[in-house]
């Protein structure tokens, strides 16, 4: 077969057809998510957003495998998250943040990877932990730290 009867192959557009939609359905999943966002937080309110972000739950939930992709949105006033499947919502208000830091264990799990703690207190007064993984946790960390909790680290 010659590379001009290769271009011709119907077997080859298809697969390209599929990977080039696949892109084309994931991009306009995140622009949906990102419209959202948009539209619930005012651009004055909002220091940092990252849609690639891992959430490992919080140390008080069930042990066993809990892994949420989503999105989450750093505010001038706290933190808040969103699963892109499971729609599961988490705000954390600076005013109860108690301590952020890197860490490789969550929920009695050792992670093989640093991931951000989040250490807060719940409105109901107990403390709770939520680990977060970032596409870039210096970063992250630095902008989480400066924002949430300037004067008091």
């Amino acid at each position: 077969m010659s590379f001009a009867e290769s271009w011709t192959d119907p077997g080859w557009r298809a697969t390209a057809l599929l990977f080039l939609g696949m892109i084309l359905l994931l991009a306009a999943l995140r622009l949906r998510e990102a419209a959202g966002l948009r539209r619930r937080f005012p651009r004055e309110r909002v220091v940092r957003t990252s849609y690639l972000v891992t959430y490992y739950g919080l140390d008080s939930q069930p042990a066993g495998a809990l892994r949420s992709l989503g999105a989450a949105v750093l505010l001038r006033d706290g933190l808040y998250f969103r699963a892109r499947v499971t729609r599961f919502e988490l705000s954390i208000p600076a005013s109860a943040i108690l301590h952020i830091g890197l860490t490789n264990t969550h929920r009695g799990r050792t992670l093989r990877q640093y991931v951000v703690a989040i250490r807060f207190r719940t409105p109901e007064g107990r403390g709770e932990t939520a680990a977060f993984r970032f596409a870039q946790p210096g970063l992250w960390l630095t902008a989480l730290r400066d924002t949430l909790l300037p004067n008091r680290e």
